[in-house]
């Protein structure tokens, strides 16, 4: 009954209709106005005291938003407030009190009826704390009050995660010679055209390890700042054959695997935008190559469309004939059939027929090695595996191969020899593996079958765990199944 009370009284006074029992924020927000560590100067959003639930409109200031395009919102908030605490739109300097800078907001902000509309508008602020600690700021264009755009800070608990500096705790440092790395990419695509060797453009991974260490360590905030200094000089990857091959391969390992990062999906935006255009050294098989290992490593990040526009030239480079060979589009990146697997098998967000029409042309390949009395395709092996996994890495669990088909597939692996190509025993493990979800998992008796090869051929623990019971794969089957390794503090569950 008490619990009853308490429910009724608060709903009272939300409408105004009952006294309301709190002390409002217990402390004032700011949003930073310059760039950190630049200009200190921060605008008050929300006064101490402010109750929950209620806009606050900051008339007396104007803003200009910026609209398509990456932009960063910085919030601070008072620590201690000696006196009497910023008024609504009061300017305060971050460098002369006890502040605290949360973490930022990254985002894209669209014109509603123009997406891609790229200016500046005039807005003002209103702002509401709402009850479960989110921090809703509205930019309200001047112009017209009934187009917003909403940033929303989760502010409970985040004071408690910053380091002592104010930065955000968790968040790993970006190097220092980001600066020097960044006038390399500059040197070789750069829009001044400069007297670069041959041999300087192959060698610009190797002179960013140099600088920022092995690209294995690269983690996600680096590696996002080389891939926009890459794009940022996009145009100059058409210089050379050369030039194509190394943009295409640092662009596609900076930003995989598509996701990640909270400006990624504007990042496959921009990227996406040049993919009708194809590339400029069609004839040079190691740029075409560059290109599909592009899109295979950024798969993650892009839409069920853009994915079913990569399965068509999938299908068009392995299934054209002769005659549609010859009326074949000018832009269409060709590709080798051992490109068009490892792209095949990246693509998990098209529907599940499709990708047991994948499956169908893998096993037709393997049926075609066993009849030369050839060992069976390691890359084949690990394209069905990807294929037919139980648990996608970035799709929908909704859209993995149905169970019947895969049982099917699990019958030719049965039939390999596992102790001559492991690799079979890999692919079956992943088409077995358990996910305590009936529509995806295979019939038990099947999966006894499997364990009891797996256990013949002294396959390793993880395997046998991933077949029996639900699990998650460890860094070195991630790194296998992915093809390479994700950035450092990037971690996939599943």
């Amino acid at each position: 009954m008490a619990v009853a009370r308490g429910a009724v009284a608060y709903a009272l006074a939300r409408r105004g209709q009952a006294p309301r029992i709190g002390g409002g924020s217990p402390r004032s927000y700011f949003l930073v106005l310059g760039a950190p560590g630049k200009d200190n100067r921060a605008v008050c959003i929300l006064p101490r005291g402010s109750a929950s639930g209620e806009e606050i409109r900051l008339y007396e200031r104007l803003f200009a938003l910026r609209l398509g395009r990456p932009v960063r919102f910085h919030l601070a908030s008072s620590i201690a407030e000696a006196g009497t605490p910023p008024k609504l739109g009061d300017i305060v300097d971050l460098g002369e009190g006890e502040y605290l800078r949360l973490p930022p907001l990254a985002s894209v902000l669209h014109d509603k009826q123009d997406a891609n509309d790229k200016r500046e508008i005039t807005v003002q602020l209103a702002t509401v704390m709402t009850e479960v600690g989110t921090l809703e700021v509205h930019c309200v264009a001047e112009a017209d009050a009934s187009q917003r755009w909403l940033l929303e800070f989760q502010l409970r608990g985040s004071e408690e995660e910053q380091g002592p500096d104010g930065g955000d705790g968790n968040a790993p440092a970006v190097s220092p010679r980001i600066k020097e790395a960044v006038d390399k990419i500059e040197r070789i695509f750069g829009g001044k055209a400069q007297k670069v060797e041959t041999k300087e453009v192959r060698q610009l991974r190797q002179h960013l390890e140099r600088g920022l260490g092995g690209r294995d360590s690269w983690d996600t905030p680096l590696l996002r700042q080389l891939f926009d200094a890459l794009m940022l000089r996009a145009r100059g990857r058409r210089r050379s054959a050369e030039h194509e091959r190394v943009w295409l391969n640092l662009a596609g390992y900076c930003l995989r695997p598509g996701y990640g990062d909270a400006l990624d999906p504007w990042r496959i935006e921009q990227l996406w935008a040049m993919f009708d255009a194809g590339v400029q050294h069609h004839k040079d098989s190691q740029v075409c190559a560059e290109w599909w290992t592009l899109w295979r490593r950024v798969a993650g990040g892009l839409s069920v469309e853009q994915q079913l526009r990569l399965l068509d030239d999938f299908a068009f480079n392995l299934q054209a004939d002769a005659a549609q060979r010859g009326n074949r589009p000018v832009t269409l990146v060709g590709g080798s059939d051992d490109d068009m697997l490892r792209l095949g098998a990246s693509l998990e967000r098209i529907p599940g027929a499709y990708k047991a029409e994948v499956g169908a042309w893998l096993l037709k390949r393997l049926d075609k090695a066993s009849k030369k009395g050839e060992a069976a395709d390691t890359n084949t092996l690990w394209a069905l595996a990807r294929v037919g996994a139980r648990q996608p890495f970035h799709g929908s669990a909704h859209e993995v191969v149905d169970s019947a088909t895969v049982a099917e597939w699990l019958q030719v692996l049965l039939a390999l020899d596992w102790k001559k190509t492991e690799p079979a025993a890999f692919a079956a493990t992943h088409l077995a593996r358990m996910t305590g979800d009936r529509s995806r998992d295979i019939a038990d008796e099947l999966r006894a079958t499997i364990l009891g090869r797996l256990k013949a051929v002294g396959a390793p623990p993880l395997w046998h765990a991933m077949v029996s019971e639900v699990t998650q794969l460890d860094e070195a089957a991630t790194k296998r199944m992915l093809g390479e390794a994700l950035p450092p503090g990037l971690k996939l569950i599943g």
